[in-house]
């Protein structure tokens, strides 16, 4: 243990670390489906006119355009369902899906910050350099620890509840957010003529890429890192403070003999 406090510098360095990168990762967002928007107040009909008049984003109105189009194919959702052809029907669940997204990615972006400026009054109280713990060193790092474990799991619940949410209707978010894509907007679907089908006849395929839950297991686990990481560095200090209480007690005593 003696080791382990005596790389107390260390360790809170690996912690600010921790904190800039928390930052760092959320300025982007860093799912496939940061892209994802929907008008829960426009029809398809409205968006598509609304764009011959030059005032709705093109790529919204090709989302609606091709959703309705890949969904005639026969595309079933996670229950095994076809998808209506309506876009309409789904896209208030699309819109509070990426609302709700935004907003776990806003609290993974509060979370780096905070730990950023626990990590900072950790710093101005000296915990990383200071030979001698005294009790503000211990309760500035209890004080930290907590922040860290309450917010970190109001966080880690949002970001569980957006996983399942995407594990639920991960169909039609792989559709949407494909086709919301400007990058594979133009090729989420093509024509083709149907196995067996007449001479001349086409029918619609989609083609895809693979989203999956791999994004929110990640921040899940540094989540959950982090919080393991604070408590470990809560516990150093109280076993610190304790290992240097008699070298405290004899800076009291020249203190009051100075006195």
């Amino acid at each position: 243990m003696k080791k382990l406090i005596d790389k107390m510098k260390v360790f809170h360095l690996i912690m600010l670390c921790i904190a800039g990168f928390i930052i760092i990762s959320a300025l982007p967002f860093k799912t496939q489906y940061s892209n994802i928007y929907v008008n829960v107040a426009t029809t398809i009909e409205e968006a598509v006119g609304d764009t011959q008049n030059g005032s709705l984003q093109t790529d919204q109105a090709q989302l609606f355009n091709l959703f309705e189009r890949t969904t005639a194919s026969g595309f079933v959702d996670n229950n095994g369902a076809e998808f209506k052809h309506d876009f309409n029907e789904y896209k208030k669940q699309v819109y509070d899906f990426q609302k709700d997204l935004n907003n776990v990615n806003d609290l993974i972006l509060w979370y780096g910050i905070l730990a950023l400026i626990g990590v900072a009054v950790l710093y101005i109280f000296s915990n990383n350099t200071r030979k001698v713990y005294y009790k503000s060193n211990v309760i500035s790092s209890a004080v930290f620890t907590l922040f860290m474990i309450v917010f970190g799991v109001v966080t880690l619940i949002n970001s569980i509840s957006v996983m399942s949410n995407f594990t639920a209707n991960s169909n039609l978010y792989n559709i949407v957010s494909v086709m919301q894509n400007p990058s594979y907007a133009n090729t989420a679907y093509q024509l083709a003529a149907p196995e067996g089908g007449a001479a001349g006849s086409v029918e619609y395929l989609y083609s895809s890429f693979d989203c999956n839950v791999a994004t929110f297991i990640l921040y899940d686990v540094i989540l959950v890192a982090v919080m393991v990481y604070s408590v470990f560095l809560f516990i150093l200090s109280i076993t610190k403070y304790n290992a240097t209480a008699e070298r405290r007690k004899e800076l009291e005593k020249v203190v009051a003999l100075n006195d």
